[in-house]
């Protein structure tokens, strides 16, 4: 693809060369006869043949490449993001990195354009020029040379600053999509609280503060390098022209020489005019670029050991082994904890907010690294097995549930690779939600908007457990899965829940602040600051008067904990 701005390139030079051929013609005394004009007509359709192949092939194999690169791209940008780890996500808007994924696909067009188009063609049609200008008079080709050395060395360095400028540029814009796109998400807040007026405030001054004057600054300082070139570019034009009536005047120059230089001139110096602001573009684009490629900048920080195996388990007995852990930006949570779950257990954790309970899970899901100690599932340690293999063996059900903006059928079988439909609505029939979704007018193929926002809150909760009946994996975690809910759903849901429970002996961990929903349980683990302050049945720990669990459950109003 890049034969076509070689070539156009040449084109140029071979169009004005001819002209002076013609010209240098009729200026001899002797008669022009038409054979004598026959060969440069020739010549300059065989040029312009050649000149629109190479074009045409050019977009031919961009056609048949392009498109399938940038796929390619959005795919391997994809990919690498969900490397990175669950902190990531947690610190790091969505709609930045969305927005960024957009910028390295725009980056490479970008890229790819500047160089076939907007950076060779000018380059080399300005090589060509001041190559051809030394076949005309030395001197000429000197200061030409020297011109042009001195106009890039001076543009290029302000091209590069320009490009640093629109990298600060960039950077903000992204933060304020990602703020944008963070305001949509919870568009409902922002109509509870009728904080629309507020969140306008937000945005106008982060866009006039960080964003308007990075931008000011880049177009400044633009305008000054433009106005520097374009004193120089005046300066050439006319020096060039003086010079070039004094060679004509000594007759050291035809004028077919005079015609081509000028010409030449002419396109040369719009050529360079044309390169140094294309270089501002190009270089501001990829800053944009440079901005967007620190998705791939940012170091993944796996928690996968090179040679981590797949976890089999078949049991389900789980075991904390003198675990450790606090977060980056935090204090310690665990120190030296210790629990034993028994294969085919179920057991409530119960606590006060930042007891642990939270972390415990996502600890055991992988999501977070423990410090020390080691967490065994059926004799494995999981820090020697693939998070995904982990995460395969685990059904999770939310508080909060999130859907993508698919069908319930996509929802569902989302739990099952090459799920069947029957499959599907047998495990809708025990989450107690097919009769629902057959009164949907469009039944399973029902698109349940983004996250789910078309579905009521047990709804949604009911396809959670779906997807838990479908995976069937042998531990379940229940993380408050009923705890926004009203009572009476709260009761529906919890007796399908136990549908669950009596079709397959799974091992249960179930936090619950509304402690009603674990009375059944055949364990109870009471957390307090990271520890196991009491572990017992429902009927045990009760028996315990000044006993944790008795404090939480007198202080409970309809099950939920109050103080």
């Amino acid at each position: 693809m890049l034969q076509a701005p070689i070539i156009g390139a040449f084109y140029q030079v071979v169009n004005a060369f001819l002209l002076k051929f013609i010209i240098d013609s009729f200026g001899d005394d002797a008669e022009v006869g038409n054979t004598d004009l026959l060969l440069p007509i020739l010549f300059y359709i065989g040029a312009l043949l050649v000149h629109e192949l190479a074009w045409r092939i050019s977009h031919f194999a961009w056609m048949k490449s392009q498109p399938f690169v940038r796929a390619d791209i959005v795919t391997r940008c994809y990919d690498y993001i969900q490397g990175h780890s669950y902190s990531f996500f947690q610190n790091t808007y969505a709609g930045s990195i969305a927005s960024k994924v957009r910028g390295m696909v725009m980056g490479y067009d970008t890229f790819w354009a500047g160089v076939h188009h907007r950076l060779m063609m000018p380059l080399l049609l300005i090589l060509v020029s001041v190559i051809a200008f030394g076949f005309i008079n030395l001197q000429l080709f000197i200061f030409m040379v020297l011109w042009c050395a001195m106009f890039f060395s001076i543009m290029l360095k302000r091209s590069f600053q320009l490009g640093k400028l629109a990298t600060q540029t960039s950077n903000s814009e992204h933060q304020a999509i990602g703020l944008i796109a963070d305001n949509i998400a919870n568009i409902a807040n922002i109509f509870s609280f009728a904080s629309g007026s507020r969140e306008l405030k937000r945005i106008k001054v982060f866009s006039c503060t960080e964003v308007a004057q990075k931008d000011y600054n880049e177009v400044k300082y633009d305008l000054i390098s433009a106005t520097f070139g374009g004193v120089l570019y005046v300066v050439m034009l006319f020096s060039l022209l003086v010079f070039m009536v004094y060679l004509r005047r000594v007759h050291v120059i035809t004028i077919g020489d005079f015609v081509f230089v000028m010409t030449m001139a002419f396109f040369l110096v719009d050529n360079l005019w044309l390169l140094v602001s294309q270089v501002g573009g190009f270089m501001r684009e990829m800053g944009d670029f440079k901005s967007s490629f620190t998705i791939f900048q940012t170091p993944q920080s796996t928690i996968d050991k090179p040679d981590a195996i797949e976890l089999k388990v078949s049991k389900g007995e789980i075991l904390f082994k003198d675990i450790s852990f606090q977060y980056e930006d935090g204090g310690r949570v665990f120190q030296n904890l210790n629990l034993s779950i028994k294969p085919g257990e179920k057991v409530g954790l119960v606590g006060h907010s930042g007891a642990g309970k939270s972390t415990l899970i996502s600890l055991l899901l992988k999501n977070f690294k423990v410090d020390s100690g080691e967490i065994i599932i059926d004799g494995q340690c999981i820090d020697d097995a693939t998070s995904d293999s982990v995460r395969s063996q685990i059904s999770l059900i939310p508080q909060d549930v999130m859907l993508f903006h698919r069908s319930i059928t996509e929802n569902i079988g989302y739990a099952k690779e090459n799920a069947t439909q029957l499959e599907i609505e047998e495990a809708a029939k025990l989450a107690d939600i097919h009769e629902f979704i057959l009164g949907l007018p469009a039944g399973y193929n029902t698109l349940v908007g983004e996250r789910g926002v078309k579905l009521s809150g047990g709804e949604r909760q009911r396809i959670a457990i779906a997807r838990a009946v479908l995976k069937n994996a042998p531990i379940l975690i229940l993380d408050e899965a009923t705890s926004s809910l009203d009572s009476l759903t709260e009761i529906e849901i919890q007796k399908s829940i136990n549908s669950m429970f009596k079709a397959s002996n799974v091992t249960v961990i179930a936090i619950a602040h509304r402690l009603s929903t674990i009375k059944h349980m055949d364990r109870i683990i009471v957390m307090d600051g990271g520890r196991i302050v009491e572990d017992g049945s429902f009927f045990a720990l009760m028996k315990r008067k000044d006993g944790k669990f008795k404090a939480l459950w007198d202080h409970q109003v309809d099950g939920m904990i109050v103080f």
